[in-house]
């Protein structure tokens, strides 16, 4: 009894093995997305999510030239060289400086 409860075992072992082994290959066979692909800084664009981060925030704007105190719900956030003006609640770009 204790032979056949054991091939048993390693019978469901082996089928479980082999099953987790031959699933599908998930998500690779999509494009990776390059993290240097260009984006068109202009206004009434959504900016990116990977820029919703403290990281880009302007924390004191009186410090850089050209940049007036942000409204209600506006925040100015530092991307690739260009300040932006965001929208905090819908994200969209109100004005783009270089």
């Amino acid at each position: 009894m204790k032979k056949v409860i054991s091939a048993i075992t390693l019978s469901l072992s082996a089928l479980i093995a082999t099953s987790a082994m031959a699933d599908w290959d998930h998500g690779r066979d999509h494009r990776p997305m390059a993290s240097h692909e260009k984006f068109e800084w202009r206004e009434g664009v959504i900016l990116p999510e990977r820029y919703h981060d403290n990281h880009y925030y302007v924390n004191d704007y009186r410090v850089y030239k050209n940049l007036h105190k942000p409204a209600k719900f506006e925040r100015w956030y530092k991307v690739d060289g260009r300040y932006v003006l965001v929208n905090e609640r819908t994200h969209h770009i109100i004005r783009v400086v270089r």
